[in-house]
């Protein structure tokens, strides 16, 4: 048998009264001062621990009883059956080295999702995304992209329709690159650029076309582009980097909000780095091409080298300034290291 006194209210005025809770085998009983009450153990119910906060006993009638008696607490749990995952969360919770654990172990998991759940998320809502939302936000991103940064080519028009006559070999078969287009802009704030939007679009600079000094090397960053296009790179992207918003859509397939997410995109575009996992993925479909076409790796190396070199003379000129946007090797990330994978596979 177990006593110890306690406050009483038996739910029906707010007067505390002082009482001595008794618990002798599987029954409760409550004296004081005008109360004398008995209920089943089983019967009572006592809410998890929070903190230091003083324990409540509530009981069948409404009532409540406040006690501070750790020994009559832990018998009134165990005779009424309390949970024991309670006490262990209490004594989690007390403990400061469980206490650092748990939270070591949610940043552990944060980390586990942010790096192989949201891909994954990201890529089924981009491969999700139907073909006329995908063509709608393409076309907008293009448009605002028009609006704030690029203007119509100046390239003559034989050697435009040269390049898009390349482009379209090097989209394939008319059914299966159905959609996809070139886009030549003109934009001296980027210099030598090229990137691809939704639904197929790939958009070339004429800071590019001047920079290269043959069409196979103009190819190589086409093929690359179209990789992108096909790994739905973009929006992946974006999708990756707004998390929240991710996983709303993913989890209740509500597209408008995606949509609406890829608003963003055109900024994204202009002043973004793909993943290395990306940028493997879009030169592997270049080496691809090359292979197939007969075209030497180098020459795509060459270009690239040729970029990385206008890059670091740009970036000395601006020193200690900050422009809203950067060039293709910019948005492109460990160039050296591409340069040498892809000559390797030249070999």
């Amino acid at each position: 048998m177990k006593s110890a006194p306690v406050a009483y209210f038996d739910g029906k005025v707010s007067t505390r009264r002082e009482v001595l809770l008794t618990l002798d085998g599987n029954q409760v009983t409550i004296h004081g001062e005008g109360v004398d009450l008995s209920y089943p153990a089983a019967s009572i119910r006592i809410p998890a621990a929070v903190g230091s906060i003083r324990r409540t006993v509530r009981l069948p009638d409404g009532g409540v009883c406040e006690l501070d008696n750790a020994g009559l607490l832990a018998a009134l749990e165990q005779a009424g059956n309390g949970t024991s995952s309670a006490q262990l969360l209490h004594r989690w919770e007390k403990s400061l080295p469980l206490a650092l654990t748990a939270v070591a172990l949610t940043a552990l998991v944060v980390l586990l999702f942010v790096r192989y759940g949201v891909p994954s998320l990201a890529r089924r809502a981009a491969f999700a995304l139907p073909a006329s939302s995908e063509n709608s936000i393409g076309r907008e991103s293009l448009a605002t992209l028009d609006r704030i940064l690029m203007k119509p080519s100046t390239l003559k028009k034989e050697r435009r329709d040269e390049l898009k006559a390349l482009f379209l070999r090097l989209a394939g078969p008319v059914g299966a690159a159905a959609g996809y287009r070139l886009e030549l802009r003109s934009c001296p704030a980027i210099g030598a650029n090229a990137f691809a939007l939704p639904s197929g679009i790939v958009i070339v600079t004429d800071g590019l076309v001047e920079l290269a000094r043959q069409d196979d090397e103009i190819a190589a960053i086409m093929a690359h582009e179209l990789g992108h296009v096909r790994g739905h790179h973009a929006m992946r992207h974006v999708l990756q980097s707004s998390a929240a918003g991710l996983i709303v859509a993913t989890l209740t397939g509500d597209l408008v909000s995606i949509t609406s997410l890829a608003a963003t995109l055109p900024t994204v575009l202009a002043d973004a780095s793909f993943s290395r996992e990306f940028e493997r993925e879009a030169d592997d479909a270049a080496l691809a091409w090359m292979r197939s076409a007969g075209v030497p790796p180098r020459r795509y190396a060459e270009i690239l080298g040729r970029l990385q070199a206008q890059h670091d003379v740009r970036s000395g000129e601006a020193a200690g300034e900050k422009h809203p946007v950067h060039n293709y090797l910019s948005t492109h990330p460990d160039t050296g290291d591409r340069i040498r994978r892809i000559m390797k596979a030249g070999e």
